[in-house]
Protein backbone atom coordinates (compact mmCIF):
# COMPACT_ATOMS: atom_id res chain seq x y z
CA UNK A 1 0.00 0.00 0.00
CA UNK A 2 2.88 2.71 0.39
CA UNK A 3 3.69 2.82 -3.39
CA UNK A 4 0.16 3.60 -3.74
CA UNK A 5 0.51 6.53 -0.74
CA UNK A 6 3.63 7.65 -3.05
CA UNK A 7 1.53 7.64 -6.41
CA UNK A 8 -1.10 9.56 -4.85
CA UNK A 9 1.03 11.99 -3.61
CA UNK A 10 2.20 12.40 -7.31
CA UNK A 11 -1.22 12.88 -8.64
CA UNK A 12 -3.28 16.06 -9.37
CA UNK A 13 -6.83 15.52 -7.69
CA UNK A 14 -9.44 14.08 -10.15
CA UNK A 15 -6.44 12.39 -12.07
CA UNK A 16 -7.08 8.41 -13.80
CA UNK A 17 -5.31 5.39 -12.83
CA UNK A 18 -5.60 2.40 -14.96
CA UNK A 19 -5.02 -0.92 -12.85
CA UNK A 20 -5.05 -3.76 -15.29
CA UNK A 21 -4.74 -7.50 -14.25
CA UNK A 22 -5.18 -10.91 -15.84
CA UNK A 23 -7.41 -12.32 -13.68
CA UNK A 24 -8.25 -16.34 -15.04
CA UNK A 25 -7.71 -19.25 -12.62
CA UNK A 26 -7.10 -21.64 -15.62
CA UNK A 27 -6.76 -19.93 -19.15
CA UNK A 28 -7.11 -22.19 -22.16
CA UNK A 29 -4.16 -23.06 -24.44
CA UNK A 30 -4.92 -24.16 -27.93
CA UNK A 31 -3.77 -24.48 -31.37
CA UNK A 32 -4.98 -24.61 -34.57
CA UNK A 33 -8.38 -24.88 -32.65
CA UNK A 34 -7.19 -27.99 -30.68
CA UNK A 35 -7.41 -27.10 -26.70
CA UNK A 36 -4.46 -28.68 -25.08
CA UNK A 37 -6.09 -27.97 -21.73
CA UNK A 38 -5.28 -24.53 -19.47
CA UNK A 39 -2.66 -23.27 -17.32
CA UNK A 40 -2.97 -23.19 -13.80
CA UNK A 41 -3.20 -19.62 -12.23
CA UNK A 42 -4.30 -20.45 -9.10
CA UNK A 43 -1.48 -18.66 -7.09
CA UNK A 44 -1.35 -15.76 -9.30
CA UNK A 45 -5.31 -15.26 -7.80
CA UNK A 46 -3.53 -15.57 -4.31
CA UNK A 47 -1.39 -12.13 -5.53
CA UNK A 48 -4.06 -10.37 -6.86
CA UNK A 49 -6.46 -11.08 -3.64
CA UNK A 50 -3.84 -9.04 -1.89
CA UNK A 51 -3.29 -6.39 -4.22
CA UNK A 52 -6.79 -6.18 -4.22
CA UNK A 53 -7.20 -5.72 -0.19
CA UNK A 54 -5.03 -3.06 -0.35
CA UNK A 55 -6.24 -0.75 -3.39
CA UNK A 56 -9.43 -1.37 -1.37
CA UNK A 57 -7.82 0.39 1.66
CA UNK A 58 -6.82 3.10 -0.02
CA UNK A 59 -10.09 4.11 -1.68
CA UNK A 60 -11.69 2.96 1.84
CA UNK A 61 -9.32 6.11 3.40
CA UNK A 62 -10.00 8.15 0.83
CA UNK A 63 -7.04 7.97 -1.92
CA UNK A 64 -9.20 6.77 -4.37
CA UNK A 65 -12.38 6.38 -6.02
CA UNK A 66 -13.78 3.22 -8.21
CA UNK A 67 -14.86 5.02 -11.54
CA UNK A 68 -14.99 1.64 -13.68
CA UNK A 69 -14.48 -2.11 -13.89
CA UNK A 70 -15.10 -4.13 -16.38
CA UNK A 71 -13.49 -7.52 -18.14
CA UNK A 72 -12.52 -8.56 -21.40
CA UNK A 73 -10.78 -11.60 -23.09
CA UNK A 74 -7.11 -10.91 -24.63
CA UNK A 75 -5.64 -13.78 -26.55
CA UNK A 76 -1.46 -13.87 -26.56
CA UNK A 77 -0.20 -15.54 -29.43
CA UNK A 78 2.90 -17.73 -29.25
CA UNK A 79 5.25 -18.65 -32.60
CA UNK A 80 4.96 -22.38 -31.41
CA UNK A 81 4.95 -24.52 -28.41
CA UNK A 82 8.34 -24.39 -26.97
CA UNK A 83 8.16 -20.60 -27.15
CA UNK A 84 4.86 -20.56 -25.22
CA UNK A 85 6.02 -22.86 -22.87
CA UNK A 86 9.71 -20.66 -21.90
CA UNK A 87 7.52 -17.54 -21.75
CA UNK A 88 4.24 -18.69 -19.57
CA UNK A 89 6.64 -20.80 -16.91
CA UNK A 90 8.23 -17.31 -16.40
CA UNK A 91 4.80 -15.78 -15.22
CA UNK A 92 4.70 -15.15 -11.74
CA UNK A 93 2.02 -17.59 -9.98
CA UNK A 94 1.41 -19.86 -13.00
CA UNK A 95 1.60 -23.63 -13.26
CA UNK A 96 1.82 -25.56 -16.78
CA UNK A 97 0.55 -28.97 -15.84
CA UNK A 98 2.76 -31.89 -17.16
CA UNK A 99 -0.03 -32.55 -19.98
CA UNK A 100 -0.11 -29.07 -21.56
CA UNK A 101 3.93 -28.82 -21.20
CA UNK A 102 4.39 -32.18 -23.38
CA UNK A 103 1.61 -31.03 -26.17
CA UNK A 104 3.72 -27.12 -26.20
CA UNK A 105 6.76 -29.16 -26.31
CA UNK A 106 5.87 -31.00 -29.58
CA UNK A 107 3.70 -28.64 -31.24
CA UNK A 108 5.21 -26.38 -33.68
CA UNK A 109 2.93 -24.48 -35.28
CA UNK A 110 0.93 -21.20 -33.25
CA UNK A 111 -0.18 -21.21 -29.71
CA UNK A 112 -2.32 -19.16 -27.93
CA UNK A 113 -3.19 -18.26 -24.30
CA UNK A 114 -6.65 -16.55 -23.44
CA UNK A 115 -7.23 -14.65 -20.22
CA UNK A 116 -9.68 -12.74 -18.98
CA UNK A 117 -8.36 -9.23 -17.77
CA UNK A 118 -9.81 -7.01 -14.97
CA UNK A 119 -9.62 -3.18 -16.13
CA UNK A 120 -10.49 -0.92 -13.49
CA UNK A 121 -10.30 3.35 -13.43
CA UNK A 122 -9.31 4.60 -10.32
CA UNK A 123 -9.86 8.42 -9.70
CA UNK A 124 -7.42 10.39 -7.49
CA UNK A 125 -9.38 12.28 -4.44
CA UNK A 126 -7.85 15.41 -3.01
Amino acid sequence: MHALHNIHATLVPGAVIVDTQPVSARPQVASGGVSFGSLDMRAWLDTIQAIDERVAETVRIGLYELQHESRFVVTDTFDDGPECAGIVNGWRGTRVPDSVASQLGATTSQVTVQQEIRLRLFRSEP
